[in-house]
């Protein structure tokens, strides 16, 4: 059976990534690796949802499998597993398609440029040129240029 890791930040780009990852495990009849991996390597300070946690990383998984729930639970017609945890996404992302025998990963980019992209990185890039998995990118720029 065909499986698809589909990586979300929950950035306002995700609904983007999602649609187009849930229309292909339909037309490949795949399931779906619900993934959003918490970057180690960036401070963060959690919103206020009125939960006390005893540290930000408890915090900021119980938020995404939160978002995680709510995205398996719109698509319940297409077999959805949640993975959520702390570590680095370029790295991650990768292991777990060749741990889950991903068919594709499904994830978006920010189309970060200049000093942003070389301050944060691209996940989407490193994972391009290390996967050995074939990758469907959601472009978040829709206009040419």
């Amino acid at each position: 059976m065909n499986h698809i890791l589909m990586a979300l930040d929950f950035s306002e780009f995700s609904p983007e990534v999602e649609k187009v990852g849930y229309a292909l495990a339909k037309k490949i009849n795949a399931s779906v690796t619900l993934v959003t991996i918490i970057n180690k390597l960036i401070d963060y300070v959690p919103l206020d949802t009125g939960q006390v946690f005893e540290n930000q990383w408890e915090a900021r998984k119980d938020i995404a499998l939160k978002a995680l729930k709510e995205v398996e639970e719109r698509h319940q017609d297409i077999t959805t597993e949640i993975v959520s945890f702390i570590g680095d996404p370029k790295e991650d992302i990768i292991e777990l398609s060749i741990q889950k025998h991903t068919t594709f990963i499904v994830m978006g980019t920010h189309g970060r440029t200049g000093m942003k992209h070389l301050v944060t990185g691209s996940t989407a890039e490193y994972i391009i040129r290390h996967s050995v998995v074939p990758i469907i990118v959601v472009p978040i720029n829709k206009q040419r240029h």
